[in-house]
């Protein structure tokens, strides 16, 4: 069986938990951030800071910003940074 590998406009999803509430996430990765790298910068230009949904900026780890529509009427999308093993790649 083929491993498929993670990488920029590979499409993912994960489980993130905040305050007791438990969601899955999908987006597109936007970036890969390698270990020590600021975060910030691989950003797009333009963005306000409602739309990071990070707050580290450098890691030990390699990690990926997700790009996720935030659906309805918004036409924004915010960036997530979730842990690496958390990420799982879409077949759709």
């Amino acid at each position: 069986m083929e491993v498929k590998k993670i990488e920029v406009g590979s499409k993912v999803k994960w489980v993130s938990q905040s305050q007791g509430s438990v969601k899955e996430k999908a987006g597109i990765v936007h970036a890969v951030v390698e270990a020590g790298a600021n975060a910030m910068s691989l950003l797009p230009t333009g963005i306000v800071s409602s739309q990071i949904k990070f707050d580290t900026w450098r890691s030990l780890h390699k990690r990926y910003i997700i790009a996720v529509p935030r659906g309805g009427k918004s036409q924004k999308i915010d960036y997530y940074c979730p842990r690496v093993g958390d990420l799982q790649l879409r077949n759709d």
